[in-house]
């Protein structure tokens, strides 16, 4: 029972699903990622002693990610913007994540982006909730709340190492809308070490000055825009990495390939009954100016859960993209099977 229970319970997570925890001091902070990283504290956490069936793929799954080449040698971040077109409706209750950020700044990273099904606690007071519909702005390396501020919600937790979110409800479906990475502002205090490396400005709020960086989400159609949240980034100055990461995840929801559902699987669908989801992601502006690379590099099924591997059925691909290097628009479907991989 207690496996069952364990299962049901794991499937129906997701990295953006998590408990609040209480932050240790910075110094434990500090000295646990000196032989550690993100990628190792998400696999400590959703390690197990389950056995899965041969016929699932666990969530949550990235159907792609895709990498944009950015031209930032020398840049100083001010903004950075992409349009999204949802050419179809959202059907309720499916989980589905659409993040077109995912970089650093000054070598912290982030990522962001709309969720149909998000949660946080509220920056007013109370208990975690879910909150429906709404867009997602994280960023590691620090647990201090003091490193962000908003008006609508918030995470702070170890569930996919350590990180501080903001979250706000958003209303969006089928459509276009407009997301923005904008710097808002500065916080005083000593200026960055020269050289400095990534680990040099983990948990560094209180210490190093910071920058607030904002994310926005528009609907082009209606004007209206939602402000997310804001979080803090060590520097005064902020660089952003040389490839900026756009994912495509579903999660939440186990996807079956046998003729039974799964045992245990409260929320599992069948493969030939997943929603088919296409978009296009363009416009994509840096400070302002078209990002049009001459290439990006798109791979199926890269991130997904660590315990897939105990799964002897390979993942297939549920995905088609294309790029076209004379507008710079990306083109996506996703849900349908195309072929095993």
């Amino acid at each position: 029972m207690i496996r069952l229970l364990s299962l049901a319970l794991l499937i129906t997570g997701s990295y953006s699903a998590f408990s609040q925890t209480a932050p240790p001091n910075k110094e434990t902070l500090k000295k646990k990622y000196e032989s550690s990283d993100i990628d190792k504290e998400i696999k400590k956490k959703m390690q197990s002693d389950i056995q899965y069936p041969d016929s699932i793929v666990l969530p949550p799954l990235h159907f792609i990610n895709t990498f944009v080449p950015l031209d930032t040698a020398n840049l100083n971040f001010q903004s950075f913007s992409v349009d999204v077109e949802i050419k179809t409706e959202i059907p309720k209750g499916y989980n589905f994540y659409i993040s077109p950020f995912n970089a650093s700044f000054n070598g912290i990273p982030y990522y962001g982006g709309i969720q149909t099904s998000s949660d946080g606690r509220p920056v007013k007071g109370g208990k975690d909730r879910k909150i429906g519909r709404g867009g997602i702005f994280s960023r590691w390396m620090e647990r201090d709340t003091a490193a962000l501020k908003g008006d609508g919600y918030y995470a702070s937790s170890d569930g996919e190492g350590d990180f501080i979110s903001v979250r706000n409800k958003v209303k969006w479906d089928k459509g276009s809308y407009r997301l923005t990475l904008y710097k808002s502002g500065e916080v005083k205090g000593k200026p960055l070490p020269a050289g400095f490396k990534s680990k040099d400005l983990m948990f560094a709020w209180g210490e190093y000055e910071h920058s607030w960086v904002s994310m926005s989400v528009q609907n082009l159609l209606t004007g209206q825009k939602v402000i997310i949240g804001s979080m803090a980034f060590p520097g005064k100055k902020l660089s952003i990495s040389p490839y900026n990461i756009i994912f495509l995840e579903q999660y939440g929801t186990v996807i079956n390939f046998a003729k039974k559902k799964p045992k245990a699987a409260s929320l599992a669908v069948n493969y030939k009954d997943l929603p088919i989801v296409k978009l296009e992601i363009k416009n994509i502006l840096m400070n302002g100016k078209a990002v049009i690379p001459a290439k990006v590099t798109t791979l199926v099924n890269r991130t997904h859960h660590p315990e897939q591997s105990k799964i002897a059925m390979p993942i297939p691909v549920l995905s088609k993209d294309a790029y076209d290097a004379k507008t710079g628009i990306l083109s996506y479907e996703v849900g349908g099977f195309q072929r095993w991989k």
